[in-house]
């Protein structure tokens, strides 16, 4: 009958544009991590952004209410009209991320981004958010398509989309 905020990232984040992508740890009930996308302004490098937060257990909360200075930013990307930005945890316990191509709907893909596989944008990533590889907050799948290819970024598992969404 009543809806109770446990969080409120604007509040963390007051040039918070969108929040698009949300997606539970599949161990959640043990670890309560809580991934989530979402930008900070438009035509900037870094102002898409994938986080991690780490929420209390529910019997720890009084009110219930999160404290979100625990962020981990994992990944970042250029952010535009495009972004992308969904979640999803795969039956392989990986995070695949999707990213637009940081653009407006027209003209289409004026950055060419979407066959260069030596950015994150127009892609769809996997990385294992369980581990962490030297120098990274995630760790790169070993079976991901391009960690062999020179130059490409490893963390995309499948590229070419404009705008893959929800």
């Amino acid at each position: 009958a009543e809806a109770t905020l446990i969080a409120d990232v604007k509040a963390l984040h007051p040039d918070l544009d969108n929040l698009y992508g949300f997606a539970l740890h599949p161990k959640f009930a043990e670890n309560h991590q809580v991934f989530i996308t979402y930008t900070t302004g438009a035509g900037k490098d870094d102002c898409t952004k994938l986080s991690r937060f780490t929420l209390l257990p529910t019997e720890n909360r009084e009110p219930r209410t999160e404290n979100l200075s625990n962020e981990q930013v994992i990944l970042t990307w250029l952010s535009g009209g495009h972004n992308g930005a969904n979640l999803q945890f795969g039956p392989d316990n990986f995070l695949y991320i999707s990213t637009g191509d940081a653009e407006v709907p027209s003209p289409p893909d004026p950055r060419n981004t979407g066959q260069d596989i030596t950015d994150l944008l127009s892609s769809v990533l996997r990385i294992d958010v369980d581990r962490q590889d030297p120098g990274l907050a995630y760790a790169i799948p070993k079976d991901n398509p391009f960690v062999q290819t020179p130059k490409a970024r490893p963390e995309i598992w499948a590229f070419g989309l404009r705008n893959p969404w929800k």
